[in-house]
């Protein structure tokens, strides 16, 4: 029985479209590129192309709607330099429709294949892209003639042993186009459709994967973005979801609030501080991003609808300088318009600048601007991606988002909270006539947190919290605090002078009994010297009473024991 093989895959090199493709495009087989107008079908085709020109594999691209100095000019502001590679590893091949072919009659295209016949063996290429093949057949009178020729450029591609890229336009998004263009995707072997679609002031591009014969792909319709270093595809979702898990403790770059949180955030696990405009969010972001610079460690700071430049300038007035740990490299601040575009680009440019950078944290201030590009659905999926990326590459996602009475506000930060790890709130209490910001951790997975209000504070020296004053069961802030602060060291005050009027009225009894002791020291001293003497006084007379006893005794010849005068 006769063997046979898998047909092998050719990898493109465009960041998240091999991984749809199971590997890459099939080699010696007809791929087929359709969409709209202004979609990027040439501009994907020319980099799959280049990329492979890079990796040995030559090409040869036949352009029926631009010649190859327009093809050059029209890309040449890509990174990956279709000029460059157009020198020695891609060859460029005029054939204009409007130059070249005419719809006179019989027709069919045997001097096209002979010169790319030719073109092959000259330059060993192993890719074709045929662009704008729907001009071709646009020259063609019917549809069966427009099938016959379709056919026999297929096959005489792959029997010369090439991959063959062919795009069209095709404006149907849900077909397959009419008349005799809608054979195309049929004669195809593998099918990608690009798409255009609306998102109230923006669009979305997207690419799926229609068709791929002998191969799995994945059939996602995936967002996908053109930057100047070509084109990026949204990643596949983590399925099954897999997570790196950390039990290591690093600082929120607020003291007080690492000890809310009995030591800090875990290393890995996504965070958010949500709460008005102006209650600090920003400063509490930066906080973090300056103490993980500060350890070396990588930060990539996306900020929504203003300049990371100027995000920088404005945090000098609360002393909190990142300009340092930019110019270090170690934190990168990527500054763009949340209504530019579609919040399925951003995602796609995000997760690039992951890849690019490889930071440890990631901040996105704030992550609620993404409802702007295309709506609360989109948001809320984009920012799941988000956290299933972050999670899966053990990144710490850093997310702020505004909260106020609005509804899809509401719904965002509702859907927030509910999938973050870290919940920390920030609002305004007012009171007294002043509006003060307060701060409490709301929820901590896995972290046994304080349930406490505390007062946030911003000033020269930058965010802080306060420390807690109760009065009848209510916390003080602003000037109520600080009144109380006053009193209380009021009476700290009092109590230490009294403190020290004790201490010294003490200090001088001790003084005094000192004093007293000494002298009664003296005083016994004195006794006890007299008393001395008494006794040898009294020592000296026993003597000499026992000596002149004995004298007496001797003189009258007595007993030595005679008692009798001892009395006399």
């Amino acid at each position: 029985m006769q063997k046979f093989a898998a047909t092998s895959r050719l990898p493109t090199g465009v960041d998240g479209l091999d991984a749809l493709l199971g590997g890459g495009l099939p080699d010696r087989r007809l791929t087929l590129v359709y969409g709209a107008t202004g979609v990027g079908k040439t501009v994907l085709a020319l980099e799959i192309l280049v990329n492979n020109a890079r990796a040995g594999r030559p090409g040869i691209v036949v352009g029926f709607e631009e010649g190859p100095d327009e093809l050059i000019e029209n890309h040449v502001t890509f990174e990956w330099g279709l000029a460059e590679a157009a020198d020695n590893e891609i060859h460029l091949m005029a054939a204009r429709v409007e130059d070249e072919f005419h719809n006179v009659g019989k027709f069919d295209i045997s001097g096209l294949l002979a010169a790319i016949e030719a073109k092959i063996k000259q330059t060993g290429a192993r890719w074709v892209l045929i662009d704008g093949l729907d001009a071709l057949l646009g020259t063609l009178g019917d549809r069966v003639a427009a099938m016959r020729e379709l056919f026999r450029l297929k096959h005489w591609l792959t029997d010369c042993g090439v991959a063959v890229i062919m795009t069209a336009k095709l404006d149907d998004y849900d077909s397959i186009g009419v008349g005799h263009f809608r054979d195309m995707p049929y004669v195809a072997d593998c099918v990608i459709r690009l798409r255009n679609i609306p998102h109230k002031r923006t669009f979305a591009r997207t690419l799926r994967v229609v068709k791929l014969r002998g191969g799995e792909s994945s059939g996602a319709e995936m967002p996908f973005v053109i930057r100047s270093s070509g084109v990026l595809v949204a990643e596949r979702e983590n399925y099954p979801l897999t997570a790196k898990v950390f039990d290591e403790r690093i600082g929120s770059g607020v003291a007080r609030l690492d000890t809310m949180l009995r030591g800090g955030l875990i290393r890995g696990s996504s965070v958010l501080v949500s709460g008005p405009p102006g209650a600090a969010k920003t400063s509490l972001a930066a906080c973090f991003a300056r103490q993980m610079a500060e350890n070396g460690e990588r930060v990539l700071y996306i900020s929504f609808d203003e300049a990371g430049d100027q995000i920088v300038e404005d945090l000098q007035s609360v002393s909190i300088d990142l300009r340092p740990y930019v110019d270090a490299g170690l934190l990168q601040m990527h500054g763009v318009l949340a209504g530019a575009t579609s919040a399925e680009a951003h995602y796609i440019d995000i997760h690039h600048a992951i890849r690019q950078f490889a930071p440890e944290h990631v901040i996105i201030d704030p992550v609620s601007a993404l409802v702007k590009s295309g709506g609360l659905d989109m948001a809320v999926d984009v920012t799941d991606r988000l956290l299933d990326l972050a999670k899966a590459s053990g990144i710490t996602l850093y997310l702020t988002a505004l909260s106020s009475s609005q509804t899809f506000v509401v719904d965002m930060e509702s859907h927030l909270a509910n999938i973050v790890d870290v919940w920390v709130g920030v609002s305004y209490r007012v009171d007294e006539g002043e509006r003060n910001r307060a701060l409490s951790v709301i929820k901590a997975r896995g972290i046994n947190h304080s349930n406490q209000i505390r007062e946030l504070t911003i000033d020269d020296t930058g965010p802080a919290l306060a420390d807690v004053y109760i009065a009848s069961g209510e916390m003080l802030m602003g000037s109520a605090r600080l009144r109380e602060e006053q009193e209380v060291e009021a009476r700290v005050h009092e109590e230490q002078q009294a403190y020290e009027r004790d201490r010294q009225r003490m200090q001088t009894g001790m003084a005094e009994t000192r004093e007293q002791i000494a002298t009664l020291n003296s005083q016994l001293e004195q006794q006890r010297q007299e008393l001395e003497q008494l006794e040898q006084q009294a020592e000296d007379y026993v003597r000499r009473r026992a000596d002149d006893r004995g004298r007496l005794l001797r003189s009258r010849g007595a007993d030595a024991n005679d008692h009798r005068l001892s009395d006399e």
